[in-house]
């Protein structure tokens, strides 16, 4: 699958439901795609019943991230991907419940967040 995120994932759904799950390769063409749809193997169909109703967890064989696609991105289309970026950065930490602190995000993030967005 060659494409942004709804590309990916409706290739990757197709693959998982061929077959009893066909192999399948993504190359991410957007910053969302190459971080979050493209990776992870669940894919998500919008219905007209609402958001990702229909999906699947089939992981790709292969997943090429070609960074020389970004240069195409609109500054919009860029920074929702980088929304995307810090999203992963906040969550991978798995903070410890007895240090408080460490479950509200700092004030110095919030407020780069704020100037950045």
């Amino acid at each position: 699958a060659v494409g942004g995120g709804v590309t990916t994932d409706i290739v990757g759904f197709a693959a998982a439901t061929t077959l009893r799950g066909l192999p399948f390769a993504n190359v991410p063409t957007t910053l969302l795609a190459q971080v979050d749809a493209s990776v992870g193997g669940k894919t998500g169909v919008n219905t007209t019943h609402g958001k990702n109703l229909l999906g699947a967890f089939w992981q790709p064989f292969l997943v090429h991230v070609a960074v020389e696609t970004l240069a195409s991105l609109s500054d919009a289309e860029f920074r929702c991907g980088l929304g995307e970026v810090i999203k992963h950065a906040v969550l991978e930490e798995t903070p410890d419940p007895s240090d408080a602190a460490k479950l509200v995000p700092s004030t110095e993030f919030m407020e780069w967040l704020e100037a950045n967005s």
